[in-house]
């Protein structure tokens, strides 16, 4: 397999970014050595064009130029015109502060004279981007692949939008509230382009604050039951989920749109961003809206914050520094009172003590007498039950009450085992589990903490209720062994 991101030459400074980023395959003289460290490696020198060429340079993304590896960036440029060349000139020091100075004035004047690109750069000219070792050299590579890759995505997304009149926005079934203001946003984004779109789910809003966030942003939600006739639209979108699963309206549409946070299998779609260190899919398309200049009004703010807000636990699971420069947009345009009524509302509804609050209660009650522990593992069969919903906040609630590494919480929806998992020990990875325990069997997934899965109980055994205890348990002791 072509690498995509290459690094040429190591040294310190690219055994720091190796450490930041681990998509690199370093070309080196001491490849045998970062091999031993566990490092993507080849050994060889990184200014040969021959070897340059064995690795593939010419189909290379983002190519890193580093110590031994100086010399080859014109090289590269003959061989790749389209890699996002960044040099690290690591041996351009300039030790006196004085002569420090007075080169960056010197540097200023030269940048207000030439506009064209690569100029000053002298023998890096062809590069992208050179960083002077006077900089904090890993942190400004980073910022400048993320820039790049910014600017990629937006690029791909705008060709994709290019002549589309209609799109289908597909959130997955029971949408909650990142997916909720995550579809708002990218219809939104649409919306600047100059293509409509609707947006659809299977399943229903549950909880109650779900409900009151739609009713309070006047958001159009199409429910369907059947399959989504996707004839009059253009493009196909999901957001939030992965292709087929958790979507029971368009099992047999393959999207030209995927954007996600969740563990999902390989799909080659024509844009697909699923980034699995984010907290939330909203994080995500923060970075689409101001990338794609669209105002954040205070309603879109409170709806993307509280997206955040459920998808961490409270800002406590899986926060990333993307999630923490998202909350940094929000913060200021957010609408406090409109957050506070959304989640008075699902305070007002319980107490009035809704079919779904009432089955919540009922469900809560039943898992906390079956519940039965193995191995530091909870489970609890709570029978048959009204809404999914109950039996995910059954889960929250009996993993805050009891010490143990995993809860499993599953009950019978119509005709499917509905199975709600979590976790306070990241190393488990929920989602991975429980798509390895039921593979073949139904739809399963989720993040390291949390995840769920709908099993048809056509394709589980009479036992059923040992049958999940026994998958899961068998996972979990393979992935201890």
């Amino acid at each position: 397999m072509i690498p995509s991101y290459i690094m040429l030459g190591c040294g310190e400074i690219g055994c720091l970014l190796l450490k930041r980023d681990s998509r690199f395959t370093v070309v080196s003289v001491e490849g045998d050595v970062l091999q031993e460290k566990g490092y993507n490696a080849v050994m060889g020198n990184p200014t040969e064009t021959k070897v340059l060429q064995e690795m593939g340079i010419e189909k290379a993304e983002v190519v890193v130029i580093v110590e031994e590896g100086l010399e080859a960036v014109n090289t590269v440029r003959k061989l790749n015109e389209k890699a996002f060349i960044i040099v690290c000139d690591t041996h351009s020091q300039v030790k006196e502060e004085g002569k420090r100075k007075e080169k960056r004035k010197e540097k200023g004047k030269r940048k207000e004279k030439r506009k064209e690109k690569g100029k000053g750069r002298g023998r890096y000219a062809v590069a992208d981007a050179v960083i002077p070792s006077n900089t904090a050299v890993v942190e400004e590579c980073l910022s400048q692949i993320q820039k790049y890759e910014e600017l990629k995505r937006k690029q791909n997304l705008e060709e994709l939008f290019h002549q589309k009149k209609k799109m289908a926005i597909i959130l997955h079934d029971n949408p909650d509230p990142d997916c909720i203001s995550s579809a708002l946003s990218l219809q939104l984004i649409a919306e600047k382009m100059g293509v409509a779109s609707d947006l659809f789910y299977g399943g229903q809003i549950g909880y109650s604050e779900n409900k009151a966030l739609t009713e309070l942003l006047n958001v159009e939600l199409i429910s369907l039951q059947g399959e989504l006739d996707s004839s009059g639209y253009d493009l196909i979108a999901f957001v939030d989920h992965s292709p087929w699963d958790y979507t029971s309206i368009a099992r047999d549409v393959h999207p030209d749109i995927v954007i996600d946070h969740h563990v999902q299998p390989e799909y080659e779609g024509e844009f697909v961003d699923v980034r699995e260190d984010v907290g939330a899919t909203s994080t995500i398309l923060i970075e689409y809206l101001q990338l794609f200049e669209v105002v954040i009004d205070s309603k879109l703010a409170t709806a993307l914050f509280y997206g955040l807000l459920v998808d961490t636990h409270d800002f406590r699971r899986g926060i990333s520094p993307q999630d923490i420069k998202a909350l940094d947009i929000l913060k200021d345009k957010m609408d406090v009172e409109l957050l506070s009524q959304v989640e008075r509302a699902g305070i007002s509804r319980r107490l009035s003590r809704s079919h779904e609050e009432t089955d919540f209660f009922n469900v809560l009650g039943e898992a906390v007498k079956k519940m039965e522990i193995r191995e530091n593992v909870l489970f609890s069969f709570v029978g048959k039950v009204a809404f999914r919903d109950a039996v995910s906040q059954s889960a929250d609630f009996l993993l805050k009450m009891e010490p143990v590494d995993l809860v499993v919480v599953y009950g019978v929806i119509n005709d499917s085992v509905y199975i709600s998992v979590r976790s306070w020990d990241e190393t488990l990875h929920v989602g991975k589990l429980l798509r390895e325990a039921f593979h073949g069997l139904g739809k399963a997934g989720g993040h390291p903490l949390i995840g769920g899965a709908t099993i048809p109980l056509k394709n589980l055994p009479e036992d059923f209720k040992e049958a999940v205890v026994k998958r899961i348990v068998t996972v979990l002791d393979h992935s201890c062994s």
